[in-house]
């Protein structure tokens, strides 16, 4: 058949809004995140009006109301015109939709972000903007469709007017900018979220502010422009400000790596693979490293600076945890650094690594070069640290036995699987209800067990001590400088900073069930130096920390098993709980080991 060559005539695209569904779900959105895409937005309406610093300011507004829906509120003093919003906001996956067709710097990138937190995150949003003397509502429907309020397209209106049906005619402006929207030298967008998901009636502001002034995309970009928030009608923060973060001592002044010109990489079927991270527009770029005396563990206010940030031609494009990165090792210091990585070939179009939303990089051979790159220095200096830990741990290791620790240890299981299910469901209710010792955590009971499903001692029915069942086994406590590091090919001990705290689990540590007690901390090395390990102190002081941990695994399986009544009450009297039951059988069972001068484990 011979060849034929046909013209196509080209048409738009077309694509259902199913296809909106899908990339939104993406997104994977939690509200800072979507704020923080918010504030970015704002941040580029003042570049491209080219607003000087000194007038640049951002408001959110979070309010709740009795029996109505709570509000977020991203307010801005630029104001957008509906040529702006039929050329650019309405414009999904544009790479330009940010610059609003000028030749500038922005920090946004496809115009998806702030949209799609819109659109995904709340029962109804919309913007209220108002420039030039009209005033337009564009925004989301309860069917997440888009479009403008009904009669609020290019109203005319005065500013006065505009203010009001804003409802910000009573906010304490900043500066001069009520007086210049008067006189429409400048305009406003007020982005409305109505019904936020997860916080329909309640606003968790602390958890909001705290984690949005470290977030990512929102730390660099509260350093160059005001954040005012704003709760419940009254200033909850005058300035957001990022937490500052104080380096560790003799780690003060990290220099910068440069990234090489080539790095290699294997291939898919393990062939070593050159990447090229230069090009005739840019240099291969570099990485700079930080460090913090102030261990950013998870779960504590500074979990989320414990990263490492890919910055672009103007903000972040990818951030990754420290412990997310390849082969970065398992060393506790490594909740001590954070960093940059500043790499212009990411952003060229021949290399397409950058993603929608900005949060990682596309994954591909240069990306997985860059990050190995990045592991190894960040995997470098948590070695260096290390060191200077060990070496500041040396006198006090010296000193240190395990035989105590192992005696508690064995301690530990009789107690945990003796009384651990009855604090939790009380006897024969549930999962883990038998009375028997050993059963419970999903082991075998020796015991006679009174649970009607999964029991805690020997019995015939299903999960009572007879028949193995999966589950939690005992958690295992180490002392760090001292036992062997499970989770280390060297087999080394773990060293802890006194700044890691009294007990420590590494992310990786969590997944194993492993417990670091932490023997640098000040009350322990104080004990240890002063009295040595011999001393019915140092045994207390060891027996306090594993009701730590007793009290930190009842908590934990209580959120799981009942999250709806994971509250204080039930926080506080499952605390006391725990630490009555563990007391009770330490005075039974470790009369000797608290109270016996010359205690030996031996003796028992």
């Amino acid at each position: 058949m011979a060849k034929r060559n046909y013209k196509i005539n080209e048409e738009p695209n077309e694509f259902d809004d199913h296809l909106l569904d899908i990339i939104g779900n993406s997104f994977k959105f939690d509200h800072v995140k979507g704020i923080g895409e918010w504030v970015k937005n704002s941040v580029d309406a003042y570049i491209r009006e080219s607003v000087p610093d000194e007038r640049q300011f951002i408001v959110l507004r979070f309010t709740e109301q009795r029996g109505l829906p709570a509000i977020f509120e991203c307010i801005d003093f630029v104001g957008m015109t509906k040529t702006n919003i039929d050329k650019a906001l309405k414009r999904w996956g544009d790479p330009e939709a940010a610059k609003h067709g000028k030749d500038i710097k922005v920090y946004g990138g496809h115009g998806n972000g702030g949209k799609f937190y819109m659109r995904e995150m709340f029962d109804e949003s919309y913007f209220i903007t108002y420039r030039d003397g009209k005033l337009n509502i564009f925004g989301f429907s309860e069917n997440k469709k888009y479009g403008f309020a009904h009669g609020f397209k290019d109203l005319i209106v005065s500013p006065a007017e505009a203010l009001k049906i804003a409802e910000i005619d009573d906010l304490s402006f900043p500066g001069d900018v009520k007086s210049a929207i008067e006189s429409k030298e400048t305009g406003f967008t007020v982005l409305k979220g109505i019904a936020p998901r997860e916080m329909r009636n309640s606003i968790r502001i602390n958890m909001l502010t705290g984690r949005l002034k470290n977030h990512p995309q929102v730390r660099r970009l509260v350093k160059k422009v005001p954040v005012k928030i704003i709760y419940n009608q009254h200033t909850y923060l005058e300035l957001l400000k990022p937490d500052p973060l104080k380096p560790l001592p003799e780690f003060e002044d990290i220099e910068p790596v440069k990234i090489p010109e080539f790095l290699e990489v294997s291939g898919s079927s393990g062939e070593p693979i050159k990447i090229k991270f230069s090009s005739d527009k840019n240099e291969s770029g570099s990485i700079q490293l930080f460090t913090s005396e102030v261990a950013m563990d998870r779960g504590n206010r500074y979990e989320d600076l414990n990263r490492i940030d890919i910055i672009g031609e103007l903000g972040v494009i990818a951030s990754y945890r420290v412990d997310e990165l390849p082969k970065v090792g398992v060393y506790p210091q490594l909740s001590f650094i954070f960093g940059e990585c500043h790499c212009p070939i990411l952003e060229e179009p021949s290399s397409d690594c950058v993603q929608n939303d900005r949060s990682k990089l596309v994954e591909n051979e240069m990306t997985r070069a860059l990050l190995e790159f990045i592991s190894l220095q960040v995997k470098n200096l948590a070695e260096k640290i290390n060191e200077k830990d060990k070496k500041k741990q040396e006198n006090v290791q010296r000193q240190l036995s395990s035989l105590y620790n192992n005696f508690l240890d064995n301690w530990k299981n009789k107690f945990m699987s003796k009384v651990f299910s009855t604090i939790l469901v009380g006897p024969g209710d549930g999962q883990g209800g038998g009375n028997g010792t050993g059963g419970s955590f999903g082991e075998i009971g020796s015991g006679k067990g009174a649970g009607k499903r999964s029991g805690g001692g020997e019995g015939n029915d299903e999960g009572g001590g007879n028949k193995e069942k999966k589950g939690q086994k005992f958690p295992r406590i180490l002392l760090s400088g001292q036992d062997s590091d499970p989770l280390s090919e060297s087999n080394e001990s773990l060293f802890l900073d006194p700044r890691h705290g009294v007990i420590y689990q590494r992310p990786q540590d969590v997944k194993e069930g492993i417990y670091w007690i932490n023997t640098s901390s000040p009350l322990a090395s104080a004990i240890v130096e002063r009295y040595g390990v011999n001393d019915p102190r140092w045994r207390d002081y060891l027996l306090q920390r594993y009701i730590d941990i007793f009290t930190q695994e009842a908590l934990e399986k209580l959120e799981r098993k009942d999250p709806d009544f994971f509250n204080f009450s039930s926080v506080n009297q499952q605390i006391r709980e725990v630490i009555m039951k563990a007391q009770e059988a330490a005075s039974k069972d470790l009369s000797g080991f608290l109270f016996d001068e010359n205690f030996t484990p031996d003796q028992s």
